[in-house]
């Protein structure tokens, strides 16, 4: 006897692969989801710009740095400072600015609100 179609057998067997399978996809993307989540608690994306500004003044420090191994003393003023730049350091956050300590030659970030970075 030649019998075609499925059997019960066959259809419970593909109902639970694809059960199983549809449960392993439903909790990747829970999980996936909560990943995303969980890093933009830790790395929020707002905070980029804020980043973006300390990487600026650090680019800054460094040729604060390389003008004092050259000359053997650091700029004499924020002034000094910017003169040894093309143009005045543009900072994403706005009112952001930098602080000089010409006796160490240290700059620091000044965050005017913090809220707008």
């Amino acid at each position: 006897m030649n019998h075609r179609g499925f059997g019960f057998i066959e259809i419970v067997i593909v109902v639970a692969v694809v059960a199983v399978a549809g449960f392993l996809i439903m909790q990747y993307f829970t999980s996936t989801a909560k990943t995303v989540e969980k890093l933009q608690q830790e790395r929020p994306l707002a905070r980029t710009r804020l980043a973006a500004d300390q990487a600026t003044l650090a680019s800054v420090q460094g040729l604060v740095r390389n003008y004092q191994a050259e000359k053997g003393q650091w700029p004499s003023d924020k002034a000094a400072v910017l003169g040894l730049l093309v143009s005045a350091p543009k900072f994403q956050c706005p009112g952001n600015d930098f602080n000089y300590e010409p006796v160490t030659g240290a700059l620091n970030l000044t965050i005017t609100d913090d809220s707008r970075c």
